[in-house]
């Protein structure tokens, strides 16, 4: 969180100095999905050292940033946003407060942040491929779930198909093309659409499976609605920055 706001920090800083806490609302990004803007955080004034792992205010070239520590040397604190990739170096004194406590007014962003985030993605991606794998690949009919039942005039595989092919385009957004390459979102669509061939071309070699052109169909579709609702999100999302 950048803030270049003098006034509004040099108050912030006499009260932790007169030993009292201190309540802001967030602004900013580099701190998700810990902490979403609109959270209002409670700074307290230091008890000792900050240790490693403590989310602390300190001042860095002339600005207040509140990020984690993430290591200690020979007095000096190296810190970095839980959403960035570079670190800030400061010293003892430069630290103002910690944060002792959030109160999250989104809640709902925040899960959505935690896990469709870009960390998330990542810690979710091989298990969702793999749940993917299961649904397509493991003999479903032998278990006798009734896949071919309808909803709303839908088949409830079908169903299941797409709605499984949703997320697909969101897990691979990282993997595939470059960040900021005008072809990576058709690059991506091509790529879960290839996916969803692939997973159902598979089944005309499975025995206990059959191939089925409309199942093809519903992997497209939820391949391009999931698509189109993470390119809608994302717009609006970097607009809203």
């Amino acid at each position: 969180m950048k803030v270049d706001n003098a006034f509004f920090f040099a108050a912030v800083e006499e009260q932790i100095a007169a030993g009292e806490k201190v309540k802001i609302t967030l602004v900013g990004t580099s701190m998700q999905p810990t902490l979403c803007e609109g959270d209002v955080l409670t700074l307290s004034p230091l008890d000792g050292d900050p240790a490693v792992g403590d989310v602390v205010l300190f001042r860095f070239h002339g600005i207040h940033l509140l990020h984690r520590i993430v290591a200690v040397a020979d007095g000096i604190y190296t810190t970095r946003g839980d959403n960035c990739v570079t670190n800030e170096c400061c010293r003892r004194d430069d630290i103002v407060a910690r944060l002792t406590a959030v109160e999250r007014h989104h809640p709902l962003k925040h899960f959505m942040l935690r896990w469709f985030g870009h960390r998330g993605r990542r810690q979710l991606r091989p298990w969702y491929f793999a749940l993917l794998a299961v649904l397509m690949w493991a003999p479903l009919n032998g278990l006798g779930v009734p896949l071919d039942n309808y909803i709303l005039g839908l088949r409830a595989d079908h169903l299941l198909h797409a709605s499984v092919y949703l997320l697909c385009p969101l897990f691979l957004w990282d993997v595939i093309g470059r960040p900021g390459h005008r072809g990576r979102k058709w690059a991506v669509w091509v790529t879960a659409v290839a996916v969803g061939v692939l997973t159902e071309s598979v089944q005309y070699l499975l025995p206990y499976r059959g191939f089925d052109i409309n199942d093809l169909v519903a992997n497209t579709l939820g391949v391009t609605l999931g698509w189109a609702a993470m390119l809608f999100v994302r717009r609006r999302f970097s607009r809203r920055r």
